[in-house]
């Protein structure tokens, strides 16, 4: 019965993701058709803006609820904790637009008028991070088909929303993204009445939630997230803060097609993480909670060796596809990103296996030796960006500093978590996955005028490829004992 109800829940997932795949490739081919790469430029620089918020100040709490969802369930004070989460985001979401007026009148973001940017910011930070936090606890909760329904709901909402605002306000950044936040909020509020009949317990008021803080959990709570916090900023500003330096330095058209370049990578890499995520973390957690030491490093040893070949193996895909995949989902005037996109896959890697190994740190309860790898490889990513923009040949080597960046983030979470918990990975999958991944390299030797038929049948080829040596490695890890 039980093994049944994983196979169900896994293809709700999988079905559930495959939709939102086909909408964010829509998402992608409507926005670059209606946007140009200026326009596109401020969404990334907002993006890089709006994500600080999230990663250094909200990120770390979210992963605080995530550790702590199934204990407040069992004790029916779920509810009551969101309502505190809730209170939190009002102020950080306030404390946002301070920040926003600063920067702007530092240059930063001046594509925007003011009061737009200053709007779209507390919108975002509040409304879509409740989306981002409520609908996900409904996966960890097991209520897989209504996670999956509202997930996807909310994807076409932002392509209908944003498409509509578009055509209707004008095309620009700032309509697109109304869009995106009007169907968040839309979707969150549905996604909250849900949550809260299924819960079966009652919101005892925000007063009441305040009065049973005491100084022993909000210092248990700030030692789990205080370095978290640390560690998020730094990871801010690895992934996107370096775009203010290209904005400032070379300007919104390059920061545009950079940014749409490594957001098709980013994109597929996002989707194939949530998927397998969406799956894993939920057993994960419950393997880790109320264990022993011995426990949790056999859970963490069955995610990684389960995960980093999916992983490996899809940033090989991706390598040798990259200028069909780009073709299929961006306009025309943004073909030639595609070598972004090769570069871009590398990088995701690196930081989706950084993520994985940093799985440790929750498990552990010890979220300190989380800061380092993003400091160090904030840091590297940081100077050489800028050394990047002072070259004539800046298209080149920005892409490499991201790159040698993301690989110290690695190489250095790798060994601060093995401090932690001894784990061990099986090399033998990485290499099978390597093996198995060859046949990549015959695209090479095709040569044929492109066309979206060809494209398709090109990707979509390899594609089911790749599913299938998925779940190849897959019978392999369980046949190795990492089941």
């Amino acid at each position: 019965m039980t093994s049944n109800k994983a196979k169900s829940d896994f293809l709700i997932i999988l079905v559930g993701k495959l939709l939102q795949v086909v909408l964010m490739i829509f998402a992608i081919r409507i926005s670059t058709t209606l946007l140009e790469p200026k326009e596109m430029g401020n969404i990334y620089i907002f993006t890089t803006i709006y994500t600080f918020f999230v990663l250094s100040l909200i990120s770390p709490f979210g992963q605080y609820i995530n550790r702590h969802t199934h204990k407040w369930h069992q004790n029916k004070s779920l509810l009551d904790n969101l309502g505190l989460y809730g209170l939190y985001l009002i102020t950080i979401s306030i404390f946002s637009v301070l920040v926003g007026l600063l920067l702007y009148n530092f240059g930063v973001s001046q594509g925007m008028e003011l009061s737009f940017f200053l709007s779209l910011l507390f919108l975002f930070i509040f409304f879509m991070t409740l989306n981002q936090t409520i609908l996900p606890i409904l996966n960890m909760l097991h209520y897989r088909l209504s996670f999956t329904i509202l997930t996807v709901l909310t994807t076409f909402g932002v392509i209908l929303f944003g498409y509509l605002f578009v055509k209707l306000f004008g095309s620009s950044a700032v309509n697109w993204l109304f869009g995106t936040v009007v169907s968040n909020i839309i979707f969150m509020v549905i996604g909250f009445f849900v949550l809260k009949n299924r819960l079966n317990e009652n919101f005892h008021g925000f007063f009441h939630s305040i009065k049973k803080i005491t100084q022993k959990k909000l210092k248990s709570i700030l030692v789990f997230v205080l370095p978290l916090s640390v560690a998020t900023l730094f990871m801010w500003l690895q992934n996107s803060g370096y775009r203010i330096l290209i904005e400032q330095k070379i300007g919104l058209e390059f920061l545009g097609l950079l940014g749409v370049g490594l957001a098709v990578s980013g994109q597929i890499a996002s989707t194939i993480e949530s998927i397998v995520m969406q799956y894993f973390h939920p057993i994960y957690y419950e393997q880790i909670t109320n264990a022993t030491i011995e426990e949790r490093k056999k859970a963490i040893e069955n995610l990684i060796n389960k995960v980093l070949p999916i992983y490996f193996m899809l940033a090989i895909l991706i390598t040798f596809l990259a200028k069909y995949v780009v073709e299929i989902l961006v306009d025309e005037k943004y073909y030639g990103v595609y070598v972004f996109t090769v570069f871009g896959i590398w990088i995701e890697f690196f930081r989706m296996s950084s993520n994985l190994f940093g799985n440790i740190s929750q498990s552990e309860m010890n979220t300190k030796k989380f800061m380092i790898p993003y400091i160090v490889g904030s840091l590297v990513t940081i100077f050489l960006v800028y050394l990047s923009c002072l070259q004539a040949d800046y298209s080149f080597y920005l892409p490499i500093s991201l790159l040698v960046g993301g690989l110290f983030t690695m190489l250095v979470m790798y060994i601060s978590m093995k401090k932690l918990i001894d784990f061990k990975i099986d090399f033998r999958l990485i290499f099978l996955s390597f093996l198995i991944s060859i046949p990549y390299i015959s695209i090479y030797f095709l040569h044929f005028q492109t066309s979206l038929f060809l494209n398709l049948l090109i990707v979509g080829s390899f594609g089911l490829y790749f599913l299938g040596t998925i779940y190849f490695i897959y019978k392999k890890g369980l046949s190795y004992g990492n089941s």
